[in-house]
């Protein structure tokens, strides 16, 4: 049966400047742009004049471990996600190892029943030990695989060069969390007795981020792997991104919020809520990430979603755990302070929020644009008014936020997925299961049998 919505009175950014018209969904489909309203549809939506984009992507978030589903999994998660405009997130491993088909498999049908949006899962943790895994994870479609070049997943040498080239081998992503072990260790043997957290923001540098960065980036360079950095913070690592480039490696960059906005002084009023890794840096490496945002050094903007329990965080700075509830502030977050304060332009936005990161997965045109015959994954956003962000609102399954008394615009006025209306006039009025599988072939909808 074919159902045909329209959405009405949509801010269009084409060719760099906004123009009104309306958009055509036949099912799951984009099967019409035009300036003047379609006839003979099912249903009206009304943006309201306001901007419409495709649908965020988020391409590093920890959404749903089955060891640690009290700190959040595929129902609360994605349901943040749709809140932050989000159509599509990628679970990164947490601490269950993500190197077999069989936890592949338990990921996907949890986010199958209970996902609100489309779901990607990432594998890892990948070293000399697991490296071989790689082929039989890229069968079921898996895209991105996750490697450490430090504790508390650190590949050795020959592990990370075997699992790159088999990255290599399957056209897959090799996704680097990019900090130097043995300047790590040094860092903690400096400032581990202050035990403060501000301290321990100090003792991951930006020079290991840097070293890290450039030792991958020449793994990559020599091997012709596809690089990417996950959650640069600091200007160091910008400017050894930058000169990869200029060396000719296939690179891209993600960058999270809290990078965007925190430094490691702030963490001194926020306490071990406000602990995660790679650490805070200064105000003049939260500059430097944002030009480098506008300029396209880096691609995608990320949450590296983790957040846990008070009681995993209200523990001594080096016990705590380390993570944030980033989902649900995504969008608004981005809108607020890149577009509003005029950091990034709105063209700007679209690509690292949308087309980037479905570029980067392999899922481009199909998802992360708006045109015709694309999924119709489509955010309407809300710009004129500001949302108070609170832990007594957001869907994050914790209880807590750092981002509380936040007010963001470009929140969530509607939302839809594959076609389904998920979000209607601020309020959820969809349900779970309408979201499919993003592996690297694009698939049929609904679960990829493993």
């Amino acid at each position: 049966m074919v159902y045909r919505i329209m959405i009405r009175n949509a801010l269009l950014w084409i060719d760099g400047d906004f123009t009104e018209g309306n958009i055509l969904v036949e099912n799951d489909k984009i099967v019409g742009i035009s300036k003047l309203q379609f006839s003979g549809v099912d249903e009206v939506v009304d943006a309201y004049h306001q901007p419409v984009i495709p649908g965020g992507i988020d391409i590093h978030a920890h959404v749903y471990d089955p060891e640690y589903v009290e700190n959040e999994d595929w129902k609360s998660g994605s349901l943040a996600a749709a809140f932050g405009g989000l159509t599509g997130v990628y679970d990164m491993p947490l601490r269950v190892y993500v190197d077999n088909k069989d936890v592949l498999k338990k990921k996907i049908e949890e986010a199958q029943k209970n996902s609100y949006i489309n779901y990607g899962i990432h594998g890892g943790f990948f070293d000399e030990r697991n490296y071989m895994k790689i082929p039989e994870l890229a069968e079921q479609g898996v895209k991105g695989y996750k490697i450490f070049t430090c504790r508390p997943f650190k590949a050795n040498e020959e592990g990370m060069v075997k699992a790159m080239e088999l990255i290599r081998d399957v056209d897959g992503v090799a996704m680097i969390h990019s900090e130097d072990d043995g300047l790590i260790i040094w860092g903690e043997d400096k400032y581990r007795e202050l035990g403060d957290i501000v301290s321990y923001h100090k003792s991951r540098s930006p020079e290991a981020e840097a070293a890290a960065i450039l030792r991958v980036g020449y793994y990559a360079k020599q091997i012709m792997t596809k690089l990417h950095i996950c959650h640069i913070s600091s200007r160091e690592g910008v400017d050894a991104v930058r000169y990869l480039r200029s060396r000719g490696v296939d690179v891209t960059v993600e960058v999270c919020p809290h990078h965007l906005y925190f430094t490691r002084e702030d963490s001194a009023r926020y306490g071990t809520y406000l602990k995660l890794a790679p650490t805070l840096k200064t105000r003049d490496d939260v500059k430097a990430l944002w030009k480098a945002l506008a300029d396209g050094t880096i691609d995608a903007l990320a949450s590296d979603n983790a957040p846990a329990p008070r009681e995993l965080k209200e523990k001594p700075v080096w016990e705590a755990w380390g993570g944030i509830p980033n989902l649900e502030i995504m969008g608004p977050f981005l809108y607020t302070f890149g577009v509003k304060e005029r950091r990034i332009s709105f063209g700007r936005f679209i690509e690292v929020f949308s087309t980037n990161p479905a570029k980067i997965m392999g899922v481009y045109p199909r998802k992360g644009a708006l045109m015709i015959g694309s999924d119709a994954d489509i955010v309407v956003l809300d710009t004129r008014k500001a949302k108070r962000i609170s832990a007594s609102t957001h869907h994050h399954k914790v209880d807590w936020t750092p981002w509380e008394g936040l007010e963001l615009y470009g929140s969530t006025l509607h939302l839809l997925v594959n076609g389904n209306i998920i979000i209607e006039d601020g309020e959820l009025v969809g349900e779970p299961g309408k979201g499919i599988y993003l592996r690297k072939t694009p698939p049929k909808r609904g679960l990829i049998p493993l």
